[in-house]
Protein backbone atom coordinates (compact mmCIF):
# COMPACT_ATOMS: atom_id res chain seq x y z
CA UNK A 1 0.00 0.00 0.00
CA UNK A 2 1.45 3.34 -1.07
CA UNK A 3 0.07 5.51 1.76
CA UNK A 4 -2.25 5.55 4.74
CA UNK A 5 -4.56 7.96 2.89
CA UNK A 6 -5.04 5.44 0.08
CA UNK A 7 -5.76 2.66 2.56
CA UNK A 8 -8.37 4.82 4.31
CA UNK A 9 -10.15 5.47 1.00
CA UNK A 10 -10.11 1.79 0.11
CA UNK A 11 -11.47 0.82 3.53
CA UNK A 12 -14.21 3.43 3.21
CA UNK A 13 -15.24 2.26 -0.27
CA UNK A 14 -15.17 -1.47 0.54
CA UNK A 15 -17.04 -1.16 3.84
CA UNK A 16 -19.69 1.17 2.35
CA UNK A 17 -20.19 -1.19 -0.61
CA UNK A 18 -20.54 -4.26 1.62
CA UNK A 19 -23.07 -2.58 3.91
CA UNK A 20 -25.03 -1.21 0.94
CA UNK A 21 -25.44 -4.50 -0.89
CA UNK A 22 -25.42 -7.12 1.87
CA UNK A 23 -27.86 -8.27 4.51
CA UNK A 24 -27.53 -6.19 7.68
CA UNK A 25 -25.37 -8.06 10.19
CA UNK A 26 -23.99 -7.32 13.66
CA UNK A 27 -20.48 -8.01 12.38
CA UNK A 28 -20.66 -4.66 10.56
CA UNK A 29 -20.18 -3.05 13.97
CA UNK A 30 -16.69 -4.59 14.31
CA UNK A 31 -14.67 -2.00 12.31
CA UNK A 32 -16.86 0.81 13.67
CA UNK A 33 -16.17 -0.35 17.23
CA UNK A 34 -12.43 -0.43 16.56
CA UNK A 35 -12.41 3.15 15.28
CA UNK A 36 -14.66 4.47 18.05
CA UNK A 37 -12.48 2.84 20.70
CA UNK A 38 -9.38 4.40 19.16
CA UNK A 39 -11.09 7.80 18.80
CA UNK A 40 -12.88 7.66 22.17
CA UNK A 41 -11.75 11.20 23.01
CA UNK A 42 -13.75 12.50 20.06
CA UNK A 43 -16.95 10.47 20.52
CA UNK A 44 -19.05 13.57 21.21
CA UNK A 45 -17.84 15.28 18.03
CA UNK A 46 -18.42 12.16 15.93
CA UNK A 47 -21.95 11.53 17.16
CA UNK A 48 -22.80 15.23 16.97
CA UNK A 49 -22.01 15.17 13.25
CA UNK A 50 -23.96 11.92 12.84
CA UNK A 51 -27.05 13.37 14.54
CA UNK A 52 -26.88 16.53 12.43
CA UNK A 53 -26.78 14.53 9.18
CA UNK A 54 -29.62 12.32 10.43
CA UNK A 55 -31.89 15.35 10.52
CA UNK A 56 -31.92 15.14 6.73
CA UNK A 57 -31.98 11.35 6.51
CA UNK A 58 -35.04 11.04 8.77
CA UNK A 59 -37.13 12.91 6.19
CA UNK A 60 -36.27 10.26 3.59
CA UNK A 61 -36.87 7.43 6.05
CA UNK A 62 -40.31 8.83 6.97
CA UNK A 63 -41.25 8.92 3.29
CA UNK A 64 -40.15 5.28 2.84
CA UNK A 65 -41.88 4.30 6.11
CA UNK A 66 -45.33 4.91 4.60
CA UNK A 67 -44.37 2.65 1.69
CA UNK A 68 -42.68 -0.16 3.61
CA UNK A 69 -41.91 -0.07 7.34
CA UNK A 70 -39.31 -2.83 7.19
CA UNK A 71 -37.44 -1.18 4.31
CA UNK A 72 -37.46 2.14 6.17
CA UNK A 73 -35.81 0.56 9.22
CA UNK A 74 -33.18 -1.21 7.10
CA UNK A 75 -32.49 2.02 5.21
CA UNK A 76 -31.97 3.87 8.48
CA UNK A 77 -29.61 1.20 9.84
CA UNK A 78 -27.58 0.89 6.63
CA UNK A 79 -27.22 4.64 6.24
CA UNK A 80 -26.12 5.16 9.83
CA UNK A 81 -23.61 2.31 9.70
CA UNK A 82 -21.99 3.84 6.61
CA UNK A 83 -22.12 7.37 7.98
CA UNK A 84 -20.78 6.46 11.41
CA UNK A 85 -17.88 4.50 9.91
CA UNK A 86 -16.88 7.28 7.51
CA UNK A 87 -17.37 10.12 9.98
CA UNK A 88 -15.25 8.31 12.57
CA UNK A 89 -12.62 7.48 9.96
CA UNK A 90 -12.35 10.99 8.50
CA UNK A 91 -13.49 13.24 11.34
CA UNK A 92 -10.03 14.81 11.64
CA UNK A 93 -9.72 15.23 7.90
CA UNK A 94 -9.49 18.66 6.28
CA UNK A 95 -10.08 17.04 2.91
CA UNK A 96 -6.54 17.23 1.61
CA UNK A 97 -5.66 13.76 2.88
CA UNK A 98 -8.47 12.43 0.67
CA UNK A 99 -6.90 14.20 -2.30
CA UNK A 100 -3.53 12.67 -1.38
CA UNK A 101 -5.24 9.30 -1.22
CA UNK A 102 -6.60 9.73 -4.75
CA UNK A 103 -3.12 10.62 -5.94
CA UNK A 104 -1.64 7.58 -4.17
CA UNK A 105 -4.24 5.38 -5.90
CA UNK A 106 -2.98 6.70 -9.25
CA UNK A 107 -6.12 8.56 -10.23
CA UNK A 108 -5.59 10.71 -13.36
CA UNK A 109 -3.62 13.88 -12.60
CA UNK A 110 -6.43 16.11 -13.89
CA UNK A 111 -8.97 14.45 -11.59
CA UNK A 112 -6.70 14.92 -8.57
CA UNK A 113 -6.06 18.54 -9.53
CA UNK A 114 -9.79 19.25 -9.89
CA UNK A 115 -10.45 17.82 -6.42
CA UNK A 116 -7.57 19.80 -4.93
CA UNK A 117 -8.55 23.17 -6.37
CA UNK A 118 -12.26 22.58 -5.71
CA UNK A 119 -11.46 21.83 -2.06
CA UNK A 120 -9.25 24.92 -1.80
CA UNK A 121 -12.02 27.07 -3.24
CA UNK A 122 -14.66 25.60 -0.91
CA UNK A 123 -12.45 26.22 2.15
CA UNK A 124 -11.84 29.82 1.02
CA UNK A 125 -15.57 30.45 0.52
CA UNK A 126 -16.53 28.87 3.86
CA UNK A 127 -14.01 31.08 5.62
CA UNK A 128 -15.38 34.14 3.85
CA UNK A 129 -18.96 33.13 4.73
CA UNK A 130 -18.08 32.77 8.42
CA UNK A 131 -16.40 36.17 8.42
CA UNK A 132 -19.50 37.71 6.84
CA UNK A 133 -21.74 36.09 9.47
CA UNK A 134 -19.55 37.43 12.26
CA UNK A 135 -19.67 40.89 10.71
CA UNK A 136 -23.47 40.79 10.59
CA UNK A 137 -23.66 39.68 14.23
CA UNK A 138 -21.33 42.45 15.32
CA UNK A 139 -23.66 44.94 13.63
CA UNK A 140 -26.67 43.57 15.47
CA UNK A 141 -28.27 41.74 12.55
CA UNK A 142 -31.03 39.34 13.54
CA UNK A 143 -32.54 36.73 11.23
CA UNK A 144 -36.30 37.21 10.98
CA UNK A 145 -39.04 36.49 8.46
CA UNK A 146 -38.84 39.87 6.80
CA UNK A 147 -38.03 41.29 3.37
CA UNK A 148 -34.89 42.92 4.80
CA UNK A 149 -33.58 39.52 6.02
CA UNK A 150 -34.24 37.86 2.66
CA UNK A 151 -32.56 40.74 0.82
CA UNK A 152 -29.55 40.51 3.15
CA UNK A 153 -29.13 36.78 2.60
CA UNK A 154 -29.65 37.24 -1.13
CA UNK A 155 -26.89 39.86 -1.24
CA UNK A 156 -24.56 37.63 0.79
CA UNK A 157 -25.00 34.60 -1.45
CA UNK A 158 -24.72 36.83 -4.52
CA UNK A 159 -21.40 38.23 -3.29
CA UNK A 160 -20.14 34.75 -2.44
CA UNK A 161 -21.04 33.55 -5.94
CA UNK A 162 -19.18 36.50 -7.52
CA UNK A 163 -16.17 35.92 -5.24
CA UNK A 164 -16.16 32.25 -6.22
CA UNK A 165 -15.94 33.18 -9.91
CA UNK A 166 -13.19 35.73 -9.27
CA UNK A 167 -11.25 33.37 -7.04
CA UNK A 168 -11.41 30.56 -9.62
CA UNK A 169 -10.16 32.95 -12.32
CA UNK A 170 -7.33 34.16 -10.07
CA UNK A 171 -6.33 30.57 -9.35
CA UNK A 172 -6.36 29.77 -13.06
CA UNK A 173 -4.17 32.74 -13.99
CA UNK A 174 -1.84 32.08 -11.06
CA UNK A 175 -1.25 28.45 -12.02
CA UNK A 176 -0.86 29.31 -15.71
CA UNK A 177 1.78 31.92 -14.89
CA UNK A 178 3.67 29.28 -12.90
CA UNK A 179 3.65 26.81 -15.77
CA UNK A 180 1.25 24.36 -14.11
CA UNK A 181 0.67 21.23 -16.20
CA UNK A 182 -2.09 19.25 -14.44
CA UNK A 183 0.17 17.34 -12.04
CA UNK A 184 0.27 18.23 -8.33
CA UNK A 185 2.97 16.66 -6.15
CA UNK A 186 2.01 15.65 -2.61
CA UNK A 187 3.84 14.55 0.50
CA UNK A 188 2.07 11.33 1.52
CA UNK A 189 2.50 9.37 4.71
CA UNK A 190 3.76 5.81 4.29
CA UNK A 191 3.31 5.02 7.98
CA UNK A 192 0.33 2.68 8.32
CA UNK A 193 -0.38 2.28 12.01
CA UNK A 194 -1.85 -0.60 13.97
CA UNK A 195 -5.35 0.90 14.02
CA UNK A 196 -5.56 1.01 10.21
CA UNK A 197 -4.28 -2.56 10.02
CA UNK A 198 -6.97 -3.70 12.48
CA UNK A 199 -9.69 -1.85 10.55
CA UNK A 200 -8.51 -3.40 7.29
CA UNK A 201 -8.38 -6.88 8.86
CA UNK A 202 -11.92 -6.51 10.25
CA UNK A 203 -13.23 -5.44 6.84
CA UNK A 204 -11.50 -8.42 5.21
CA UNK A 205 -13.19 -10.71 7.77
CA UNK A 206 -16.58 -9.15 6.97
CA UNK A 207 -15.95 -9.50 3.23
CA UNK A 208 -15.03 -13.19 3.59
CA UNK A 209 -18.13 -13.82 5.71
CA UNK A 210 -20.41 -12.11 3.18
CA UNK A 211 -18.89 -14.05 0.27
CA UNK A 212 -19.18 -17.33 2.20
CA UNK A 213 -22.85 -16.71 2.98
CA UNK A 214 -23.50 -15.72 -0.62
CA UNK A 215 -22.17 -18.96 -2.09
CA UNK A 216 -23.07 -21.38 0.71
Amino acid sequence: MKSIEALMLINSFVFSSIVSFSRVDFIFLLPIGIILFYEKEYLFTIFKKLIFINLFIVLLVIFVFFQNQNEALILLIRTNLILLFNIALFHKSKGYDIVRGLDALNFPAKVVSVFYFSLSLIIYLLKDFKETKNTLKSRGFKSTTSIFTYQTYGNIFGMIFVKALRKSEDMTYSMQSRGFEDKIFFLSSNSIGLIQRLITLSIVVIFIKVIYELFS
